[in-house]
C-alpha cells in the first residue's frame, strides 16, 4: 500500500482494494500463494537463484488496456522487489536478446525463463530505463 501511495496512487474510498492515478486510470494489487500462477518447476528455479523461499506472490494490475498507465506498474514492481528482497515477473514482446539479457543481469539479477524473465530491484531499474522499456499487461 505504501508504494501504491509513493506513485501518487490514491486509495477508492468505496474499495480499499482499488487505486486511482491522479487522471482516473484504476489499478489494483492482490497477495496469493507463490505458486498459485507461477508453475512449480519456474518458482523452485528462482527459489533456487535468490536462496530464499517465495512466501508469497504481489499482483499488481491496472484494470484497463492504457499504455499511459502501465509505467507506474513497472516502478511500484521495481519498489515492492527493493522492499522485499523480491523478485518481478517481465514479460517481453519479442523474446529478449542476449545483449538485453546481459545489461540486466549486469545491473542486478536476472533469471530468463522462456521469452520472460524474473528481474531482482536493481535490474528492473535498469529495464524501467532502457530505451525498449515496456510493459505487458
Amino acid at each position: 500500500m505504501e508504494e501504491m501511495t509513493a506513485e501518487g496512487l490514491i486509495r477508492y474510498e468505496p474499495d480499499p482494494n482499488d487505486w486511482h492515478s491522479a487522471d482516473g486510470l484504476p489499478y489494483g494489487y492482490y497477495l496469493q500463494s507463490p505458486d498459485a500462477e507461477t508453475d512449480p518447476e519456474e518458482l523452485q528455479l528462482v527459489e533456487r537463484a535468490s536462496g530464499a523461499t517465495m512466501r508469497c506472490d504481489i499482483g499488481l494490475h491496472i484494470f484497463v488496456s492504457d499504455l499511459a498507465g502501465r509505467p507506474a506498474l513497472a516502478r511500484t514492481a521495481q519498489r515492492v522487489a527493493l522492499r522485499t528482497d523480491g523478485w518481478v515477473f517481465v514479460e517481453f514482446h519479442d523474446p529478449p536478446v542476449a545483449e538485453l539479457l546481459h545489461r540486466l543481469g549486469e545491473a542486478g539479477r536476472c533469471i530468463p525463463v522462456g521469452d520472460a524473465v524474473y528481474l531482482d530491484a536493481a535490474a528492473m531499474a535498469a529495464w524501467i530505463a532502457h530505451p525498449d522499456f515496456h510493459v505487458i499487461k
